[in-house]
């Protein structure tokens, strides 16, 4: 991520780009893909005091977001904690910033967030889906490791627990300091 790719709207803000660690995801949405997980919000010392997820449109359009939600799982549970989307278009090339639980009050406030939700992200493994409903997933979501529903726009899976994950493998676990962010998203 570069600061000249990320929009002033209230959106991601570039200081949380120089703050993160890379890992290469795959990324079969076209449109709107996760670029950034963070759990360690609000925990010793943590660079921030909420967990967040970042979302990028990498298409050359607009893309209209309502009705979609984040979802989130520990990583070998199959039960899913949803947050609903603002209902809005994510210009091409802009981000999207939904903050979520705080483990503390450890860290620096998030820029002003385009969603707030309530799910307790963990630092060291889970599962993250963006979805283009509000309906909880379940496991007919997944063939074995792969998610396959077709409301999963994208999806990681990351730590070195994580039941399910797309492409090749897990994504590295985040920390108190550090997100994962997908590679030149």
């Amino acid at each position: 991520m570069t600061a000249s790719s990320t929009p002033s709207t209230g959106l991601l803000a570039t200081a949380i780009a120089a703050l993160i660690s890379t890992a290469a995801l795959a990324a079969p949405s076209t449109t709107i893909v996760i670029s950034q997980v963070y759990g360690g919000g609000g925990n010793s010392g943590a660079t921030y005091t909420h967990d967040f997820v970042g979302l990028h449109n990498i298409s050359n359009a607009p893309v209209n977001i309502t009705g979609w939600s984040l979802q989130y799982a520990a990583s070998t549970s199959s039960s899913w904690s949803v947050t609903n989307l603002s209902p809005v278009s994510i210009p091409a090339g802009g981000y999207y910033l939904v903050q979520l639980a705080s483990g503390g009050t450890t860290g620096g406030a998030l820029p002003t967030p385009d969603a707030t939700g309530s799910s307790t992200l963990s630092a060291s493994g889970g599962k993250v889906a963006l979805v283009n409903s509000t309906t909880l997933l379940t496991a007919g979501d997944f063939t074995g490791t792969a998610p396959t529903g077709a409301s999963i726009v994208d999806f990681i899976g990351y730590g070195t627990t994580a039941n399910a994950y797309e492409g090749a493998g897990r994504a590295p676990a985040p920390s108190a300091t550090n997100s994962v962010q997908r590679k030149d998203q």
